[in-house]
């Protein structure tokens, strides 16, 4: 029970850090949103451009152009979806690493004495500076893997269902 308790107060106050961003995370999870639609939209696009090659002399080019560009479209916007989504997480767990850090650092500086007589100052720091290195390595992984895994399970499913309700369920 207590390693329970243990989890859910350091999950309190990692969204404490995180709170202060909230702007961020919510643009970063609308980025996430468009770029998985987008990825997702593309096997659709494609096999609309394939319904209009029926037989080897029956190809009706001018909607499988437009299908294709519909493709590249949707591939460039999910990309460019991806990069800002990348830089947009890279700089929250910046930011939120770097309150970490800061605070870490105010209360090495308020031990007492006795404690940094034992450790030698540069020793603490470093593994201050390592421990929030990990957990922002950690932070930045959490952030892209949730945000697109979520969102491309619920994308998948909606649009399955689309497609073919019989063959979703």
């Amino acid at each position: 029970m207590a390693d329970k308790q243990t989890k859910s107060t350091v999950i309190r106050r990692i969204l404490q850090y995180i709170r202060k961003y909230i702007a961020l995370v919510c643009f970063s999870l609308f980025l996430a949103v468009i770029s998985v639609v987008g990825s997702l939209a593309i096997p659709v696009l494609v096999g609309s451009a394939i319904d209009f090659m029926i037989e080897a002399d029956r190809v009706n080019f001018s909607n499988v152009s437009m299908y294709l560009c519909a493709v590249l479209g949707c591939t460039g916007i999910s990309a460019l979806a991806q990069w800002l989504m990348s830089q947009i997480n890279n700089r929250i767990t910046f930011r939120v690493s770097r309150d970490i850090r800061n605070e870490a650092f105010r209360h090495i500086q308020k031990l007492p004495l006795s404690y940094l007589d034992k450790f030698s100052q540069g020793d603490i720091v470093s593994r201050v500076i390592v421990d929030v290195d990990t957990f922002a390595d950690g932070l930045l992984m959490g952030f892209t893997q949730l945000f697109t895994g979520v969102i491309t399970i619920v994308g998948t499913l909606f649009f399955m269902l689309m497609t073919n309700v019989p063959i979703t369920l």
